[in-house]
């Protein structure tokens, strides 16, 4: 697979529902995407990730590439929000923690079905080795959905070079793009796969971004006025990673 041919994830909402339109989803889920993504808006307002993305095109492009390789529109509004228990921001201004209100909350915007696949992607552990761990030990029967959702956030955060900029993996993904390809083929997901190797084969040709790696952020945040400022680093001084600017 070419670089010409590698699906490439839409990182705005109204690209996202033209790409939902082509693909022949009706009105009805269309809009049903416009309701979550209004939700995802205020959720990760003013947060860019390490890279200084916007962290709301990142939940777009996980959705696009969900919306990609599957149909279920569930999955792929569980992507929109696979950060929802990580790195949201909730009306009480608390951490983005799974608490008993943060559930009944995110319930009301998208509804519980999707809200328990939002926790359950949240739970299966994908940080450094994971998918090596996984590809060696298998994935527990009944988790083939959440994999799926986990491995198309992995295209949307390889596409853009993200990786290369901000190397949250470490500076080689070789053994992270083995494993996520392995996983998406027991999912009988050749596509997937396909398209996950082929972004990390580009990888061997970005090493110049190095340059412009950022070695203290691990994502920041931008207040939009005193009150949340204030929130914000009160969030940071208990620990929390994200600078706030």
């Amino acid at each position: 697979m070419t670089a010409e041919d590698l699906f490439v994830p839409r990182q705005t909402n109204t690209a996202l529902y033209m790409q939902l339109h082509g693909g022949g989803h009706t009105v009805d889920d269309i809009l049903r995407v416009q309701k979550a993504y209004r939700v995802a808006c205020a959720m990760f307002n003013g947060r860019y990730r390490k890279s200084a993305r916007p962290f709301i095109c990142h939940a777009v492009g996980a959705a696009s590439s969900a919306a990609h390789f599957d149909r279920n529109l569930d999955l792929v509004i569980a992507a929109l929000f696979h950060a929802a228990y990580d790195s949201a921001q909730y009306p009480d201004g608390k951490s983005s923690r799974r608490s008993d209100a943060h559930r009944k909350w995110l319930e009301q915007k998208i509804g519980p079905t999707v809200e328990n696949l939002v926790a359950r992607v949240d739970a299966m552990k994908f940080d450094t080795g994971d998918p090596e761990r996984l590809a060696a030990q298998g994935v527990p029967a009944g988790d083939e959905d959440i994999l799926f959702v986990r491995l198309a956030h992995e295209i949307d955060d390889m596409a853009d070079g993200g990786m290369a900029f901000a190397p949250k993996y470490g500076q080689s993904i070789e053994s992270r793009v083995k494993a996520c390809a392995t996983l998406a083929r027991r999912l009988d997901r050749e596509r997937l796969a396909a398209t996950i190797e082929g972004y990390g084969s580009l990888y061997e040709t970005q090493a110049w971004a190095s340059a412009l790696q950022d070695a203290k952020l691990g994502g920041f945040r931008i207040a939009p006025n005193l009150r949340t400022y204030i929130k914000l680093r009160w969030e940071n001084w208990r620990g929390g990673k994200v600078e706030v600017l």
